[in-house]
């Protein structure tokens, strides 16, 4: 056995043993598409014990588009016996996300242009959108970028939606869009730092209200009669604000509110139905895409 092998299956092994997980996921990353052809061959021929490793290593290079039929059925059917079981998440610390009304969640998928959803548990969708941009190899041998979505099961109603093609509803005719297909569109953003936020309601086929921190202007629309009135402010004084503007310029408030903030789910929320992947291609799936996956 090779030097390179050797070192491979040592690598394997501590992630195995959940030995310092990330340092060997770095390791992993640096090793790049050259290790693949090694982890195919663990995923086929053993050792037994470093197959589930190997698979975990796949993901995390980006290199699952080279595991054979077999194992996309072995995966896929995991899937599917853990919907039933699946739970909220108790760390969902979302930076942008949109909300939909859970009885026409469907037609995010033509708003937003996905393709080929596949069920997925809560756990596998918000892993996927921590690597939610893939290059592909297209039918032209040129190179071109997908994007992955997780469309939430139902909370109280309400479906949310995660990942790179979210973040084009922070133009106002793509949630439009979205709010025609769906009814309405809730467009929800925060910042590492919480300090400005963003938000946007599309009824119908068009945006009624919105507030950006440092957007110029910062509201659009009229008062909504759920909003809290400027004149509450204790420093209140006039011209301090813009003419429409409210206090409800925090995200994660307005979408408790109205919706559902992603950081209050736990296991008291409703939740039914499961979640979806769903890709801007069609016909690439999950295997292209670098970072492993939770199920």
């Amino acid at each position: 056995m090779s030097t390179q092998n050797l070192a491979l299956e040592s690598l394997l092994t501590r992630i195995a043993r959940r030995e310092d997980p990330w340092r060997a996921e770095r390791e992993l990353t640096d090793l790049g598409p050259d290790a693949a052809g090694a982890l195919l061959d663990i995923r086929r021929n053993g050792p037994g014990a470093l197959r589930r490793p190997a698979l975990r290593a796949l993901g995390v290079i980006g290199a699952g588009d080279g595991l054979d039929a077999r194992d996309r059925r072995a995966l896929e059917r995991l899937v599917r016996i853990k919907l039933p079981d699946d739970r909220p998440l108790d760390d969902l610390c979302p930076f942008v996300w949109i909300a939909v009304p859970a009885a026409a969640y469907e037609g995010v998928f033509e708003a937003l242009g996905l393709y080929d959803p596949v069920p997925a548990t809560m756990a596998l969708g918000m892993s996927a959108v921590e690597h939610d941009t893939a290059v592909v190899t297209g039918p032209d041998g040129g190179e071109r970028t997908v994007l992955r979505a997780f469309v939430t099961p139902e909370f109280d109603g309400w479906r949310m939606v995660f990942g790179g093609p979210v973040a084009d509803c922070a133009q106002e005719e793509v949630l439009a869009r979205v709010g025609a297909r769906c009814g309405q569109a809730h467009y929800y953003f925060r910042d590492g730092y919480d300090d400005a936020h963003g938000w946007a309601i599309a009824e119908g086929g068009r945006v009624v209200r919105s507030f950006r921190t440092y957007g110029e202007p910062a509201w659009t629309g009229e008062p909504m009669p759920w909003e809290t009135p400027q004149t509450e402010d204790e420093y209140w004084e006039a011209g301090l604000y813009e003419p429409n503007a409210s206090l409800e310029s925090n995200a994660n408030e307005v979408a408790d509110a109205l919706t559902v903030d992603p950081e209050r789910i736990d296991e008291d929320t409703p939740m039914s139905g499961h979640g979806w992947l769903a890709f801007t291609e069609p016909g690439v799936g999950n295997w292209p895409f670098p970072g492993a996956l939770e199920i």
